[in-house]
């Protein structure tokens, strides 16, 4: 299937975050979820913070996605002004509708116990921005 510029940016246009999930600080937190819809791409994204690992479930709730997508951890900080992010894990995947993935990070090691997730669609670009953040420290 063909993406022509228009189409691509049309669909980049249509990108509702409709919500950022954010665990508390606390050791073990009650999960949250957030959405992501993008033309084809939608996501339900659930965080939680548990014994110090971070875990992400994301499940996909709109069609089958054509082509992979490549599903980007990084951890997150601050050194001063300069907001820094540091990829610790990432996977390429297909998700059918319906399909689940989880992905679970120990945290204990990592500079800082903030982390985000971002989905990067293999079939239009779109812009980055975390579609889900947990905070586990």
């Amino acid at each position: 299937m063909k993406r022509y510029c228009k189409h691509a940016l049309a669909v980049f246009a249509s990108i509702a975050i409709t919500g950022l999930a954010t665990a508390s600080s606390a050791t073990e937190s009650a999960p949250e979820s957030a959405q992501a819809t993008a033309g084809i791409l939608k996501m339900n994204i659930v965080v939680n913070c548990q014994d110090g690992n971070a875990t992400f479930r994301v499940k996909n709730i709109g069609d089958a996605w054509p082509k992979t997508s490549t599903f980007a951890i990084y951890n997150m900080r601050k050194e001063g002004k300069k907001r820094l992010r540091r990829l610790i894990s990432k996977r390429n995947m297909r998700l059918k509708d319906g399909q689940r993935a989880s992905f679970r990070i120990k945290t204990e090691n990592l500079p800082s116990s903030r982390l985000g997730l971002w989905v990067k669609p293999g079939w239009y670009q779109r812009d980055f921005d975390y579609d889900a953040v947990v905070n586990c420290g």
